[in-house]
């Protein structure tokens, strides 16, 4: 089988989508009986621009007549053209409607811009990949007629994010003095749909009311993203001895390094599609706290610490057991749950959908 995967430009600015996709390639060119290509569309200058001369080129005569000898072509975030070649198989992963659900965690434009496109993919497209069970309900219920389509694979955990042995020093310098077991994490991007704001306030009033928090520190590590000027606004209620640090964007060895020290992990999203941060906090054996959404609890059931979204006291009492050492990070319910959640299964299944819409159409 012929496969065209097309990441939508994702893996270059280094997205979870991009990574996603990677991955994802990786083990389909491994299946027997695979051919692999990947769509190798160079950014062309600033990022709006380059959307556009994407679009333009899914669009185009050239790149229709470069599909006649696939398959299979894979939109692994979403975009696809007006028209394929009738035999060749549409896919698409439609990762979340944040822009349909949560329109206000969005900048304005784009979220239009998402909108029309997912409407598009899910209009046209011979299958519809979600990332999980509660997404693909959400599509089955948004677009009814798309129900059919619609596929739930769940991705695979990103193993090496995991090190039993990180290096000694971080290479962030905005990370040192970080001591082990005395700080929360959270990893992801830095936007309004994480719901920083409230982790920042909650840790805030963990530092004023509770002597056992005393030196513990708060570390967002990630890329800023849309409504990142809201969570700076929130720093500025810090109180004595609050200690929040923001590294950017951090490296492999970083990132091993925080999630084999840090006292807990913190996953406040006021929306996920999968959420890939908490399979790595289970691997690392981190005691993780989430917000108690849909998805959530279909990722982290039995192992997270689930808080009511807005519950800004509950989330606070969950920070105050981890600086105590009180929350359980069970790893027999970690080890069942990441047997389940490897790119080799993933693979798999998403190969099974191909095969079994190339069988339709023919």
């Amino acid at each position: 089988m012929k496969i065209l995967l097309d990441d939508g430009l994702q893996l270059s600015v280094g997205t979870g989508i991009g990574g996603y996709a990677k991955a994802l390639g990786e083990a389909l060119a491994a299946q027997p009986d695979v051919t692999l290509k990947r769509e190798d569309f160079a950014p062309v200058g600033k990022r709006l621009r380059t959307r556009l001369t994407y679009l333009k080129y899914l669009n185009s005569d050239a790149y229709r007549r470069a599909l006649r000898d696939l398959d299979v072509v894979h939109y692994a975030n979403y975009a696809m053209p007006k028209s394929l070649p009738p035999h060749v198989v549409s896919a698409v992963t439609v990762h979340d409607l944040a822009a349909f659900s949560h329109k206000k965690t969005l900048p304005l434009l784009y979220g239009i811009y998402n909108r029309f496109m997912i409407k598009r993919a899910v209009g046209r497209a011979d299958i519809i990949f979600t990332v999980s069970e509660s997404a693909r309900q959400e599509i089955a219920a948004r677009f009814p007629r798309a129900a059919a389509r619609t596929v739930a694979v769940y991705p695979g955990h990103h193993t090496g994010a995991v090190c039993a042995t990180p290096h000694t020093d971080y290479e962030n310098t905005a990370l040192t003095g970080l001591e082990k077991r005395k700080f929360f994490l959270f990893l992801g991007t830095l936007e309004k749909r994480k719901n920083l704001t409230d982790l920042i306030s909650a840790y805030f009033d963990l530092i004023r009311t509770d002597p056992e928090a005393d030196g513990f520190s708060l570390v967002l590590a990630g890329k800023q993203g849309f409504g990142y000027k809201q969570i700076k606004k929130a720093l500025r209620a810090a109180p004595k001895g609050a200690d929040v640090r923001m590294p950017g964007y951090v490296s492999a060895a970083d990132r091993q390094k925080l999630y084999a020290e840090a006292a807990a992990f913190v996953f406040p999203s006021l929306l996920e599609g999968f959420g890939s941060p908490q399979t790595e906090a289970m691997a690392a054996g981190l005691p993780l706290i989430v917000s108690d959404i849909p998805t959530n609890r279909e990722i982290s059931d039995t192992y997270g610490h689930f808080y009511s979204l807005g519950d800004v006291s509950a989330l606070t009492a969950l920070l105050s057991r981890a600086a105590r050492g009180k929350l359980l990070a069970d790893r027999s319910v970690a080890a069942q749950k990441l047997a389940h959640l490897t790119w080799e299964q993933a693979a798999k299944k998403v190969l099974a959908a191909y095969q079994s819409a190339k069988k339709q159409k023919n």
